[in-house]
């Protein structure tokens, strides 16, 4: 299930307590970890390795 900019957020900052993120054409970066926790292209969940564009960006 596809999740919103907003979700991935707030997973992110409850899982890490990182709260400063960087909005791209892409999708949303940790400021702190420096990964994408979310890309709009495919719209996963960072445990997503079914894409190779999720298993470049959250490797």
């Amino acid at each position: 299930m596809a999740i919103s900019r907003d979700q991935a957020r707030n997973e992110h900052t409850s899982s890490t307590s990182h709260d400063q993120f960087s909005e791209t054409i892409y999708g949303v970066v940790c400021s702190t970890c420096h990964n994408y926790i979310l890309i709009d292209k495919t719209n996963c969940p960072p445990s997503c390795r079914e894409h190779e564009t999720c298993r470049a960006a959250y490797a």
